[in-house]
């Protein structure tokens, strides 16, 4: 790394509401970081407890931090707050119920960025909660030319998921700046249609292989609660396949990036039919019926039509995920809803993502627990 004088800033925002039990170990972990040249940009976004008192207690405290008031505008709204006031050359999102892995986060990312002159850099995380620390949740991404492939997509929004998420990433200002990109204020899934949004502007990734955000587990979390509705959680998928429709046909773009709708749209057949079996009585019909429904959606037919012919599909590498997929994209367009929600119930029956969470914090909470950082000597009010 540079001289501290020349090295680019990097703007930190963390929107802020609902989190008096965690904000103060989250901006510790940005003050630990041994990167020389940080802004931490608070957004309170009309929080109701104490979480106003603490930003105005570390803004007071030190220089590199400040905080901005608002009415609750939801987090993309507040990010984008954030985005206004930022100064840096790059930008990174946190958010105030997690933390940086390490002392070295943001000193890797920006190091990767300048290294490949990187528009986004993608960063490793771990999951943490009260029992411990999960593993690495590793991505298989690789730069280059390989980013602009239908594979790289289809891992990124769908597999691996690394590209979804706006934390843990470390974002070239000017990139967004040059094409207008701002967060999306859409109350679920605003992460992952700006990260969709941001991909078709053909950016240069870097990807860095440690952990570099560390997520907590919640269960009263906001995407939590947003979860516990099958319908509502139908209607956003739609949303969100709507207005990447929209927005890609504005900029037409669309041959080019249709594959990302119609795997965004394929997706949600899953998310929304694992989440009605979850509730309520008949649970099976139910499903089946609410799947039916999903299915009359225009751009649901012809997304997942186009995936049952092999559109898309062939140019997924791996073969189990490219039979997976059309295989049940057949299904779905001969209207077999019921096989598919019997398909769904048991691999939701199966636990396989909820075992092998439990697995990891096993394996970790050993060796890890006693190595969540120690912020105390920041924390002092």
């Amino acid at each position: 790394m540079r001289s501290d004088k020349s090295v680019p800033l990097v703007s930190v925002v963390i929107p802020v509401y609902k989190t008096e039990k965690y904000l103060e170990e989250c901006i510790a972990s940005v003050l630990g970081q041994d990167y020389p040249k940080i802004e931490l940009i608070l957004v309170d976004d009309g929080s109701p407890d104490r979480c106003p008192a603490i930003c105005e207690y570390y803004a007071g405290k030190y220089e590199n931090i400040q905080t901005i008031h608002q009415k609750n505008q939801g987090l993309g709204m507040a990010r984008n707050r954030g985005m206004e006031s930022a100064q840096g050359i790059y930008l990174l999102f946190l958010d105030s119920d997690d933390c940086l892995d390490g002392s070295r986060a943001v000193r890797r990312l920006v190091e990767q960025a300048e290294e490949e002159q990187a528009d986004i850099v993608v960063g490793n995380f771990r999951r943490f909660d009260g029992r411990g620390i999960s593993k690495i949740n590793r991505h298989h991404m690789r730069s280059g030319s390989y980013t602009r492939t239908v594979d790289f997509r289809f891992k990124g929004f769908l597999t691996d998921n690394h590209l979804i998420a706006d934390w843990g990433k470390l974002y070239r200002m000017s990139f967004l700046q040059r094409f207008d990109i701002k967060c999306s204020t859409y109350y679920f899934m605003e992460d992952k249609l700006h990260n969709m949004i941001c991909c078709t502007y053909g950016p240069v990734y870097g990807f860095v292989h440690e952990s570099v955000y560390l997520y907590r587990i919640r269960r009263d979390s906001i995407t939590h609660k947003y979860k516990n509705n099958a319908e509502d959680m139908a209607k956003s998928w739609l949303y969100i396949g709507e207005y990447f429709y929209r927005f890609l046909e504005k900029r037409e773009v669309q041959e080019t990036y249709n594959d990302l709708l119609a795997f965004h749209l394929f997706c949600g057949i899953f998310s929304v039919g694992k989440q009605s079996l979850r509730c309520g009585r008949q649970r099976g019909r139910k499903t089946a019926r609410l799947l039916k429904l999903y299915g009359k959606h225009p751009l649901v037919r012809k997304g997942v039509s186009d995936l049952a012919k092999g559109k898309y599909v062939n140019e997924v590498e791996s073969i189990f995920w490219s039979t997976f997929v059309r295989m049940a994209a057949v299904l779905f367009c001969l209207g077999a809803y019921r096989i598919l929600t019997f398909g769904i119930a048991i691999l939701q029956g199966l636990g396989t993502e909820e075992r092998t969470s439990r697995l990891k914090y096993k394996r970790t909470i050993h060796r890890d627990v006693n190595k969540r950082h120690d912020f105390s000597h920041y924390t002092n009010l």
